[in-house]
């Protein structure tokens, strides 16, 4: 089965390519260009959209866009399109006076480093180009979309954003400064005072929206998985109703995976989460992994929830945080004790050696070496399943 892209996301790298369009156009318009000209924009903008594209999709399955859910796509497009407008404004206004490095900054909020230094890079070259921009112009642009890139990660920590500010403002204020002076051997206050309104308005912005998306990232994070794992939510009732064997399944092992976490001091709400929806898929039937993703991606679920899903079973990548092991470590226990149970083979001292037996084997195939448990907490994590109760009788099965 051809896996699906959800909509909203289609939607949001619509916005992404019309914008990138129209801003192309409306550039070759000023310029007067004819219709060789406007071509030669849109392949600049073709070549710049596959590797965006590709990058977001990468940062999508690789876990690099950041904490949120699938409305980090809507952020970018929405940050995209406000940044295409100060680049229009920029287009009537002296040379250098691009807030190059607040582009990167602002898109550090929604995306991760690479995709932000590349968008901004694209503005800021698309404007050069319309404005038959000097190389030194370009040059100052290139070092301040950098600078911002690599300032926004140590100034979203709060001990760090108010000196991490002066001193992006300061570099902000310096450096087109310096390029024009080795453009022209001289400075132009014009030039400082359209940088200054500029660096003053985003830094000022910057640091109360910082307030909000960094300070209180935790907390919304932890909404977003107490949301999904509440009993009046849609999919969770979905699973209710779909079988009374796959909600036990579902419901014991997010219920030990949070356990699990506790234990050893990982996510525990992730773990619950990703535990109870481990098996998602089997509600739509197969390709179970793909059609998991799927109705997770619809329904906008965190995406370290959807990795965990992406690496179900190892079958398809293996596991790739200390949660998504402990789910898998969890899942397997579950399905072998379940197994017994409706075989009536289960007694206490066979419960201990099959787990015992199960995860020492899973540990001997290598296939929690990249999700960074450590030996230590693997034992920890094997000994609170060996004490846990996780047997039942379950006569309503459709998977095992």
């Amino acid at each position: 089965m051809e896996k699906r892209m959800p909509w909203k996301r289609v939607q949001n790298y619509l916005v992404i390519v019309a914008l990138t369009v129209l801003l192309s156009i409306f550039f070759a318009y000023q310029n007067g260009m004819l219709l060789d000209g406007i071509i030669t924009y849109l392949i600049i903008d073709a070549v710049f959209l596959a590797v965006l594209l590709y990058m977001l999709e990468s940062g999508r399955l690789y876990l690099r866009l950041g904490k949120s859910g699938s409305n980090r796509y809507g952020s970018i497009a929405v940050c995209f399109g406000l940044l295409c407008f100060v680049v229009i404004i920029c287009y009537y206004l002296p040379e250098f006076t691009c807030p190059a490095e607040a582009f990167a900054l602002f898109l550090g909020f929604t995306a991760n480093i690479e995709i932000a230094i590349s968008l901004s890079s694209f503005l800021c070259v698309i404007l050069c180009t319309a404005t038959g921009g000097t190389f030194y112009e370009l040059a100052a642009y290139c070092i301040l979309i950098f600078i911002g890139a690599q300032m926004s990660q140590p100034i979203s920590e709060k001990r760090n954003r108010i000196w991490g500010c002066v001193l992006l403002a300061s570099v902000s204020l310096s450096i087109p400064e310096l390029f024009c002076y080795l453009a022209y051997t001289e400075s132009k206050i014009n030039i400082l005072l359209w940088k200054g309104c500029f660096t003053a308005a985003s830094i000022t912005l910057y640091y109360f929206l910082a307030k909000k998306f960094y300070d209180n990232a935790e907390h919304d994070q932890l909404r977003a998985y107490e949301k999904i794992i509440k009993n009046d939510y849609p999919l969770f009732q979905d699973i209710k109703n779909y079988s009374k064997a796959e909600y036990i399944h579902a419901m014991k092992v997010g219920t030990v995976a949070l356990k699990c976490a506790a234990e050893i001091g990982a996510n525990e709400m992730l773990a619950a989460a990703g535990g109870f929806y481990y098996r998602l898929g089997v509600i739509e039937g197969e390709p179970y992994i793909e059609n998991g993703v799927r109705l997770a991606e619809e329904k906008c679920f965190p995406l370290d929830v959807i990795q965990i899903l992406w690496e179900y079973n190892g079958e398809q990548m293996l596991p790739s945080s200390k949660e998504s092991a402990i789910v898998h470590m969890v899942d397997a226990c579950v399905k072998k004790i379940e197994l017994l149970s409706s075989q009536k083979l289960s007694s206490s001292w066979n419960q201990d050696m099959v787990i015992y037996q199960t995860l020492n084997e899973l540990s001997a195939s290598g296939i929690y070496d990249e999700s960074g448990l450590s030996m230590n907490q693997f034992l920890k994590v094997r000994e609170l399943l060996v004490r846990e109760e996780i047997g039942y009788d379950n006569n309503d099965r459709r998977r095992n």
